[in-house]
């Protein structure tokens, strides 16, 4: 059996040497005051790695600064990747847009890249900016009575999508063990 993760952490590097353990994603418990912990630090503070807590204790670090938010089954992590996050030698991209995104095992493996499944061109614009989780309680398809409670509810992990112009809010199912983004025909108004 895999173990699985417990939490994740972006390390920051304080000026005067002091390192703090930010709490990105406790599935789904509370982190209070883990900003006030993280703005404390002694001026310039930087993100050095992204670490993973499993179950049985280990600390895996990534070699990434960027925030790991853990997939429903607590078996790996989704990473968005900023413009600019995480480079090859050269300065390019590792993962660039409109697939700015990478699933890893909890060992700290490369389980896949996220990709579109519509194709390239017609993605081109688009950009990942953020992890969403959308609870189907009702009935909404044309399969059955609409607004019947549906039981157990259908739970969807995916990602929010904008593109470089507009915000993000079309939501985008994520396939955890392919990487394969599909539209969630749901739109998230700001």
């Amino acid at each position: 059996m895999t173990t699985k993760i417990r939490q994740t952490f972006l390390l920051w590097h304080a000026a005067d040497g002091e390192q703090l353990q930010y709490i990105v994603d406790r599935g789904g418990r509370s982190d209070e005051g883990n900003c006030e912990k993280l703005h404390s630090l002694k001026k310039p503070a930087t993100p050095v790695s992204t670490q993973l807590l499993l179950e049985d204790d280990r600390l895996i670090t990534l070699p990434f600064n960027d925030f790991a938010w853990i997939l429903p089954n607590r078996t790996g992590v989704l990473v968005i990747f900023k413009p600019g996050s995480y480079t090859h030698p050269d300065g390019n991209d590792i993962f660039p847009c409109p697939n700015n995104a990478a699933i890893y095992n909890a060992d700290g493996s490369l389980r896949c890249q996220v990709r579109f499944a519509s194709g390239p061109e017609r993605s081109a614009p688009y950009v990942i900016d953020r992890t969403f989780t959308r609870t189907i309680t009702h009935q909404t398809l044309p399969i059955g009575r609409r607004g019947d409670p549906i039981d157990p509810p259908i739970v969807q992990f995916g990602v929010l999508v904008g593109t470089r112009e507009h915000p993000p809010e079309s939501f985008y199912v994520l396939n955890t063990e392919t990487g394969e983004l599909t539209n969630g025909l749901f739109s998230v108004p700001y």
